[in-house]
């Protein structure tokens, strides 16, 4: 199985080579992976590849002091 890694860009297709795939669904197997269902558009093949998932979803907190930095007022 193909793995769509961190980058979570569509994968090509491991029968024809096609870039345009679509997915046809995504569900969680535990807290730490995921898989993913693809349909190639060229060809029609399925295919499955898995994902580790990420942490946990950062702090509203942690969002503001990283992206509005300087107005912070600690």
């Amino acid at each position: 199985m193909a793995s769509i890694g961190a980058n979570r860009h569509a994968p090509t297709c491991p029968h024809c080579g096609t870039g345009s795939t679509l997915p046809e669904w995504s569900e969680s197997v535990d807290e730490n992976e995921i898989t993913y269902i693809w349909r190639c558009t060229g060809c029609g093949n399925e295919f499955e590849t898995k994902d580790r998932a990420h942490a946990q979803a950062p702090t509203i907190t942690e969002l503001v002091h990283e992206f509005l930095p300087n107005l912070v007022v600690a």
